[in-house]
């Protein structure tokens, strides 16, 4: 696997929603590439702050508002899929 194609899972694997096979391929990857192993971290942190911001019961009102925004879209795509 080269890193184009451990990147265009990389948000698949974070999402959980990859299969076990390109999981275990981009893990080997992973483990070999310096560059990519730093993205999927940085990228890992960053999906685990927001979904920390968007779990907090009493969220500030902007981030209210940018959670409505983000989960109207989601509904938008998965309208599409339809």
């Amino acid at each position: 696997m080269n890193c184009q194609e451990a990147l265009s899972l990389l948000y698949d694997i974070i999402d959980h929603e990859a299969s076990e096979i390109d999981v275990h391929e981009v893990d080997e990857h992973l483990s070999r590439c310096r560059d990519c192993s730093g993205i999927y971290r940085i990228e890992r942190s960053i999906a685990k702050i927001i979904l920390a911001r968007f779990a907090n019961p009493d969220p500030i009102p902007h981030l209210a508002k940018l959670r409505a925004t983000v989960l109207c879209q989601l509904d938008e795509i998965d309208a599409e899929d339809c």
